[in-house]
């Protein structure tokens, strides 16, 4: 199989991966009326898929390689489907609970192990497009999830529903199995002593930055439906909306890809992104203002952010320095990440309960300025220790 299939199966998983995201929200209302769990414990579960990420991304990527991470993401699949399967037969709290929590570690492996195997599949001239590519999955798999389990359990019931989990996470495991790998050793040979170096500053920078980011982004997109229903809007045409935003990081990656070709630009890509979505963030939290205008500074705010998101997947390997050291630098970025969207719905959720919408959206300002920084910080050691921040052809 050449290159870009093998691409294209890698993020296909990731979609799938992301979809268990959209899934819980879709699936939310009957689970919780079946299952007679309440809205908070609801959103702890939806929270749970990131668990494993916020506590064992740096782990994985430090030792995944070791089993090799095409197995490991053919592994990851099954522990998807494993863990819909368990929520389907779920009757209490405990065992939805544990159900959650396999679907966790099957994100975990998916994140961490798929950008390395696409970022070492991709040719070197094209590989920041794969980058690219990669850094969409998590808008298109929940929006694609949210709209095809709703469907599924409109037809029949969210139990039923969980099914389409089980047999795409069969299909593209057995299909991860099937495929003749050829590019594992380099990335996963035991012991290897590179993959023990220390990652240095410019990574620890940047995916701190990525961090930061993802507690304002996710932290917006989490509270949007109630702010947007809260301004007047139904509750479906508000979650429409919400949808709307997170998709905006898609075009998003085609500008990212864009400005790859243009080494000079990225560094001030990166500040200018997060500096333009962080000012952008007061319009969106000011309740109050019509709806038309707090859609817009959302999707907009989005379409800013996203373009620093994909140029942070695109320079990852530039700033990992080689391949053996590729996969820890997606764990850590993995972990921070995820630590970002836990923390980001109940630290902005807080500060909208006890100060107000607009105290949320200055926030969200200060924390894009702290990402800009660090990223700033990222470019500027990345060509003080020479990373390699242009990428070739």
């Amino acid at each position: 199989m050449t290159a870009w299939p093998r691409i294209f199966v890698y993020y296909l998983c990731g979609v799938f991966a992301a979809a268990q995201l959209g899934k819980l929200a879709a699936l939310a209302p009957l689970m919780s009326h079946d299952l007679h769990l309440g809205l908070a414990a609801m959103a702890a579960l939806t929270s749970l898929l990131e668990v494993s990420g916020a506590l064992l991304g740096g782990a994985a990527g430090r030792h995944l390689p070791r089993l090799g991470l095409h197995k490991g993401l053919a592994f990851a699949m099954f522990a998807l489907a494993l863990g819909a399967a368990a929520a389907a037969l779920a009757q209490g709290v405990p065992l939805v609970t544990l159900a959650r929590l396999c679907e966790s570690l099957g994100y975990l492996v998916t994140v961490v192990a798929a950008p390395v195997l696409i970022a070492t599949t991709a040719p070197p001239t094209r590989q920041a497009a794969a980058m690219t590519l990669w850094s969409t999955f998590v808008p298109v798999g929940m929006a694609v999830g949210a709209a095809a389990y709703a469907q599924a359990a409109g037809l029949s019931n969210w139990r039923w529903a969980q099914s389409l989990s089980v047999l795409v996470g069969l299909a593209l495991g057995l299909g991860l199995l099937a495929m003749r790998r050829h590019a594992d050793g380099p990335v996963a040979a035991p012991g290897n002593t590179a993959a023990r170096e220390r990652t240095g500053a410019p990574l620890w920078l940047l995916v701190a930055s990525f961090g930061v980011y993802a507690l304002a982004e996710v932290g917006l997109l989490a509270l949007m439906p109630s702010l947007l229903t809260r301004a007047g809007l139904p509750i479906a045409e508000a979650g429409a909306w919400t949808a709307v935003a997170a998709l905006a990081n898609v075009p998003a990656s085609l500008i990212g890809a864009g400005l790859m070709r243009r080494p000079a630009w990225v560094p001030r890509a990166l500040v200018f992104s997060l500096l333009l979505s962080g000012a952008l963030y007061p319009l969106a939290f000011a309740l109050g203002a019509p709806p038309l205008q707090l859609v817009l500074a959302a999707v907009l705010t989005n379409l800013a952010s996203g373009v620093f998101a994909s140029l942070v997947f695109a320079l990852l390997p530039r700033v990992a320095g080689s391949d053996e050291r590729l996969s820890l630098a997606s764990g850590r970025l993995t972990q921070f990440g995820a630590s970002g969207a836990l923390l980001g719905p109940p630290l902005i959720g807080s500060i909208v309960e006890h100060a107000g919408w607009p105290v949320a959206g200055v926030t969200c300002l200060v924390l894009s300025a702290i990402a800009a920084a660090l990223a700033w910080g990222t470019c500027h050691l990345g060509r003080t220790d020479r990373v390699a921040m242009a990428v070739p052809g």
